[in-house]
């Protein structure tokens, strides 16, 4: 396990590195698919929880979209049946112990890769849609997290300092113009 720390906020690239050798990936809350569409794996499948990101994504049909709660994934997934998986934003939406079960189902759903992108510790971010699309109630941030939640869970890290500052809409909302920036972590661990 590794952990490094990078001055650059284009998580991105090294998102497309680590599934440079996926077939698939299924990004799990990939709201109207802004992240997703940039996946380099030629089969993309996208779950959210809230209908109406699915019904405006604006990437037409580059990937298969399904209308379905992270926490009954094993529900619809076999185990080991997709490359990998991504939460992209996604498990600071979610209750700790929530979060914790859906890691648990995606490490069994995947076969090569899971992987992460979270504020680094509690981001306080309020119940606000910025598509306008009913989605308030999903934007809330239910828990933190630290290097050491993912190191115990065998992740590597990668540690974008002051990755969330005054440029993101919902940091200055929640936080104000005068705020100290907040990290952002990518974790990821090999199936």
């Amino acid at each position: 396990m590794t952990v490094n720390v990078v001055n650059d906020k284009n998580f991105l690239v090294t998102i497309n590195e680590l599934l440079s050798d996926s077939h698939t990936v299924l990004d799990i809350g990939c709201g109207v698919g802004e992240t997703l569409k940039n996946f380099p794996c030629p089969i993309k499948i996208g779950v959210d929880a809230h209908r109406p990101y699915l019904e405006h994504a604006r990437y037409g049909e580059q990937f298969i979209k399904l209308n379905f709660r992270a926490e009954r994934l094993s529900e619809l997934f076999l185990p080991k049946s997709l490359d990998s998986v991504t939460l992209i934003d996604v498990i600071e939406h979610l209750e700790k112990a929530v979060a914790w079960d859906v890691l648990r189902q995606v490490e069994e759903i995947a076969t090569k890769k899971v992987i992460i992108f979270t504020p680094r510790g509690f981001f306080q971010q309020l119940d606000v849609d910025h598509y306008g699309l009913g989605g308030e109630s999903f934007q809330r941030h239910r828990s933190g997290w630290e290097v050491e939640d993912f190191q115990n869970r065998g992740y590597n890290i990668i540690i974008f300092s002051k990755f969330h500052d005054q440029e993101n809409k919902a940091f200055l909302e929640a936080y104000g113009i005068d705020a100290q920036p907040i990290d952002a972590l990518l974790a990821w661990k090999e199936c």
